[in-house]
């Protein structure tokens, strides 16, 4: 705007020739349109689609790592060498004190990394935090490729799952902040179906490997793992960094020029974006100048950090850890065919439920998403859990198995779709670092704790109770389901000057979906160009 005070007039519009999208704004106009005296284009272009593919890839670290290690540890090489027989099965399967070294353990390197990435995102940009994850990654496959015991090869995972708790708090933010407010449910939930394609792969690579003789078994799958960072670093590094975090920086400049290149659509309307990018940094900055990561549980950020910060957490305790990372040993023991197998349909059938998940969250909204996927996954851990008071009948092992490929299906479409969008969606602008790193450190200390307790729930040298702890998951879905109906808004749609400005209002999560927000809060639209005549 101008420099006299910030406030254009009439007469300086005319001698500068402003765009009509300023006109718009100037003192006394307040609504937010674009004439069409300009092509408007689309909103994305090829840059934007390759910004996120490569953003959505960071996905692979976690999606490969997570899905690799539960199909491993069947393998008899791999117990071979790093554990021998089962003392009390007299078979080649861990122990459930080693399967909390193997599944929990590491778990802590990513509540580290996900507490480090605010740090970070907030010195070094989305990008670089990103890349720097990838160099870092490389140290931790290796050791895993050649640990010469149990104790390396966990260090190896620990280390591994540090960079992915870096990743995993930083891509979200950049894939939310660089597409447009319409787009942001896609965009976000992208990242899940590529760590579920991630996740696909490494069962696959294990299928194929896994009746090779010898350590090779295990050992073709973690050397594929080697390769993922030396991809996607060139992938990474010549992208633009954020456009909202480079406005968080007062870099104005930057932030129209990677707009720019992420946009299709006019000047007229990347000038519009960028003003409302704007409005909603200078808003917090006004608000909170001297931000700090406690500054999320302040009572006017409370709700929004439990509502952004609790579905990763959630995830875990929904029964899915039963079909996911324990399905391998968990259907083996079953005795339903062959695990390696099912495993793979596993996989298959959450990327299946994850590719539908873009169109349900932008297109039925957040809150029915989850609400209708909460409550077919309750039923399934109900049933599930009641038949296997009987896994002597083979009907019923079966049907439990069929069970966790359809709670898969819909965990993938609904509770899992979610997880990355709202922590990076409902956080204000200036808490959104600190939110992503509390919703995934929160969420690995919830992942610790179940994937400590499942093996101690269903091991035979343990509890045993088998697929029965699907009534446990069942307890805590229903608790989940009261949280959501109560706290989880409806931001379809929204910006994030929008969804700020409705927090601040406390308008009741039922009446998001209809509320009229101020229309400088809105994003330009199009109208023709003769309504106006100035």
């Amino acid at each position: 705007m101008s420099s006299d005070g910030g406030k254009d007039t009439f007469e300086n519009i005319r001698e500068r020739k402003l765009s009509y999208a300023e006109v718009q704004h100037v003192e006394g106009y307040s609504v937010p349109v674009i004439p069409d005296t300009e092509t408007a284009g689309r909103p994305i272009n090829l840059l934007l689609i390759v910004a996120c593919l490569a953003f959505g890839c960071s996905s692979f670290l976690f999606g490969f790592d997570n899905n690799v290690i539960g199909p491993i540890v069947a393998l008899k090489p791999f117990v071979e060498k790093y554990q021998g027989v089962n003392p009390t099965t007299g078979e080649y399967v861990f122990t459930a004190r080693n399967q909390d070294l193997l599944f929990s353990v590491p778990l802590v390197g990513s509540i580290i990394g996900a507490l480090l990435a605010p740090l970070l995102n907030s010195h070094y940009g989305r990008k670089w935090t990103l890349v720097g994850s990838y160099f870092l990654s490389v140290g931790g496959v290796f050791l895993q490729l050649f640990a010469p015991n149990l104790a390396a090869f966990v260090i190896g995972r620990f280390w591994n799952s540090f960079v992915t708790g870096i990743a995993s708090a930083t891509a979200p933010l950049y894939l939310a902040e660089i597409v447009p407010s319409s787009m942001r449910g896609r965009a976000v939930t992208s990242i899940n179906i590529l760590t579920l394609a991630a996740g696909v792969l490494a069962t696959l690579v294990v299928f194929g490997s896994h009746a090779i003789d010898g350590k090779k078994a295990y050992m073709i799958p973690l050397g594929v793992q080697c390769v993922m960072p030396v991809i996607l670093i060139p992938m990474t590094i010549f992208l633009p960094e954020s456009p909202q975090w480079l406005a968080s920086k007062d870099r104005m400049d930057e932030a129209r020029h990677n707009l720019r290149m992420v946009r299709g659509w006019s000047d007229s309307q990347v000038d519009d974006e960028l003003r409302v990018m704007k409005m909603c940094e200078d808003n917090e900055r006004a608000l909170s100048a001297d931000v700090r990561f406690w500054n999320i549980f302040d009572r006017e950020n409370f709700k929004r950090t439990i509502t952004a910060g609790s579905f990763f957490s959630f995830n875990q305790i929904s029964g899915v850890i039963l079909s996911t990372t324990y399905a391998t040993v968990f259907l083996q023991e079953l005795g339903v065919g062959s695990p390696f197998s099912l495993t793979v349909i596993a996989s298959c059938c959450v990327l299946a439920g994850t590719l539908a998940a873009p169109f349900t969250v932008d297109r039925a909204g957040r809150r029915p998403t989850a609400l209708v996927g909460m409550v077919i996954l309750l039923i399934i851990d109900v049933i599930a859990g009641g038949l296997a008071f009987d896994t002597s009948k083979r009907s019923n092992a079966l049907a439990i198995a069929a069970l966790s490929f359809i709670f898969n299906f819909f965990w993938g479409a609904s509770f899992y779709s979610l997880s990355n969008l709202l922590p990076a969606e409902i956080a204000t602008p200036k808490l959104r670092n600190y939110t992503m790193s509390y919703a995934i450190a929160w969420a690995q200390a919830t992942a610790v704790i179940t994937t400590f307790a499942v093996p101690q729930l269903t091991a035979a040298d343990a509890a045993n109770l088998g697929a029965k702890t699907y009534l446990v998951f069942a307890g805590c879905m229903a608790c989940i389901i009261v949280f959501v109906f109560f706290l989880l808004p409806e931001t379809r749609g929204r910006t994030f000057a929008e969804i700020d400005e409705m927090y601040d209002a406390k308008i009741s999560m039922r009446k998001w979906r209809t509320y009229e927000t101020k229309t400088e809060a809105k994003q330009a639209t199009i109208i023709p160009v003769n309504v106006f005549h100035v």
